[in-house]
């Protein structure tokens, strides 16, 4: 619970005094301190941001300055101030990146949430998704994240074209991971020689951006590049090596 307030823009001692106070319904400092397991002095900073926050009221009982919790749904308060502030800000920031003349996006992202942010971002694609992958590689590596990835893909109808080594286990790898009742339409795969072209990496061509994520488990990083004219050139490419290989299984 700690982490997940932290991820609703707490801080990790706004979280634990916030928790303090729900648990005993508030009352005196020295009381919410021990309770949440820190010194007073910095207990009563953090009680301060939580009133800024709305988070907490203060009273006065026989003297003594005493703190209690507002309900929880003021979390859910906030969080929807925030989103109308950042939905009225949209326009401006947009605006600045227009004048500011074209810059390519460049975005690095480490650990294994980094590899699935990639992923997730290709969700958006307006028409089809260009891969190199290794299939047996990418269905060991996240299973459960994997499944949902492309059982959401098919749902939002995103065709897909895949090449990947060829594997005794890579034949039916991903079947598994395919709903029942799917557009078969929606995602082709060529399999190309395992010695000749081992990929290790996952590169995903996708709209104007093109995603690069480490498939090593020694190496968790994911990369997006977004750039029109790079992408353009990694789906020339990428159309190139899919016209050799279907040359390749025709034989």
């Amino acid at each position: 619970m700690l982490t997940d307030l932290t991820k609703l823009g707490l801080t990790d001692e706004e979280a634990r005094v916030y928790l303090a106070c729900l648990e005993i319904n508030g009352g005196p400092v020295s009381v919410i301190a021990k309770k949440a397991g820190l010194q007073r002095v910095s207990c009563y900073h953090t009680l301060g941001n939580l009133q800024r926050k709305r988070l907490l009221s203060q009273y006065d009982k026989g003297g003594i300055k005493c703190f209690t919790p507002e309900q929880p749904e003021q979390l859910l308060k906030l969080a929807e101030e925030r989103v109308n502030l950042t939905k009225g800000l949209l326009p401006e920031l947009k605006s600045l990146v227009r004048t500011s003349g074209f810059k390519p996006k460049i975005r690095f992202y480490e650990g294994k949430d980094g590899v699935e942010r990639v992923f997730t971002e290709s969700l958006t694609a307006k028409k089809e998704i260009l891969g190199y992958t290794n299939l047996k590689n990418v269905t060991e590596f996240f299973p459960k994240f994997f499944k949902e990835y492309t059982y959401t893909r098919l749902r939002k109808g995103i065709k897909t074209r895949y090449l990947s080594p060829n594997t005794v286990e890579s034949v039916h790898v991903i079947d598994p991971f395919l709903p029942k009742n799917y557009d078969p339409n929606l995602i082709e795969i060529l399999l190309v020689n395992k010695e000749q072209f081992p990929f290790q990496n996952e590169i995903l061509i996708f709209g104007n951006t093109v995603g690069v994520v480490s498939l090593n488990r020694d190496e968790l990083l994911g990369l997006l590049v977004e750039s029109g004219t790079f992408a353009q050139t990694m789906r020339a490419v990428f159309d190139l090596a899919w016209l050799g290989a279907t040359a390749f299984v025709a034989k």
